[in-house]
C-alpha cells in the first residue's frame, strides 16, 4: 500500500531523497557575483560583435553579393518576426503564474501514484523549469547586450543601429519579461514544493 501524506514513510521521504540544488546555489556569493559579471561582459561583447557583423553583411549586400540564408538573417537584424517569440512566451508564462497563484499545481498525468512518486515527479518538473530559466536568462542577457550596443550606435549616428534599435528593444523586452515571469513561477512553485516536503 503506498504511503499516505501522514505516514512515517512519507514524512521521511524528503530526507531519503533530498532535492539537489542548482550548482550555482552552491557557489559562494562572490563567485555568484563574478559569474553574473562575466555573463554581462560576454553579453556586451556579443552585442558589439553582432553590430559589427551586421555592418559587414549589409556592406556586402550593397556591393551586390548574394548572402546565404544564415548571413541574410544576421544582415536583416532584428524584426517584428524575431520579437514576437519572447512576448508569446511572456503571455503563456503570465497564464501559468496566474494559474499557480489561484491553486496548487496539478499532479502529474497518468495512473494513481504514491506520495513518493508524485513528489519525485514534481521535483523533476522543478529541475526542468530551472534549466529552462537558465537558458532563457542567457538569451535575455545576450539580447540586452545587443540592445546596449545598438543604443550606443544609434546615439553615435550609426545608420544600421538606428534602423534596428526599436525592434532590438522590443525583442529584448519580450525575452526579459518572459524571464522575469518564469522566475516568479519558479519561486512560487518552489515555495509550494517546500511546503509539501518535496524539496
Amino acid at each position: 500500500m503506498p504511503p499516505t501524506a501522514d505516514s512515517p514513510a512519507a514524512e521521511t521521504e524528503t530526507a531519503e531523497h533530498p532535492a539537489r540544488g542548482a550548482w550555482i546555489d552552491r557557489l559562494p556569493p562572490r563567485a555568484q557575483l563574478g559569474l553574473v559579471v562575466l555573463v554581462g561582459v560576454i553579453a556586451a561583447g556579443w552585442g558589439a560583435a553582432a553590430l559589427v557583423l551586421q555592418h559587414r553583411l549589409v556592406e556586402r549586400q550593397q556591393h551586390g553579393q548574394v548572402l546565404g540564408a544564415v548571413e541574410a538573417f544576421f544582415a536583416d537584424g532584428s524584426s517584428w518576426s524575431t520579437a514576437w517569440p519572447g512576448w508569446a512566451a511572456a503571455f503563456f508564462f503570465t497564464l501559468s503564474v496566474v494559474r499557480l497563484l489561484r491553486g496548487n499545481p496539478e499532479p502529474p498525468l497518468g495512473r494513481a501514484q504514491s506520495v513518493h512518486a508524485m513528489r519525485a515527479s514534481l521535483r523533476r518538473e522543478y529541475r526542468v523549469v530551472r534549466l529552462a530559466l537558465a537558458l532563457l536568462d542567457v538569451l535575455a542577457m545576450l539580447d540586452l547586450g545587443r540592445l546596449g550596443a545598438y543604443v550606443v550606435g544609434a546615439l553615435t549616428h550609426d545608420a544600421v543601429a538606428r534602423a534596428d534599435v526599436l525592434t532590438v528593444a522590443a525583442e529584448s523586452a519580450g525575452f526579459l519579461c518572459a524571464a522575469v515571469l518564469l522566475t516568479v513561477w519558479m519561486l512560487r512553485f518552489r515555495t509550494q514544493l517546500e511546503a509539501w516536503g518535496a524539496l
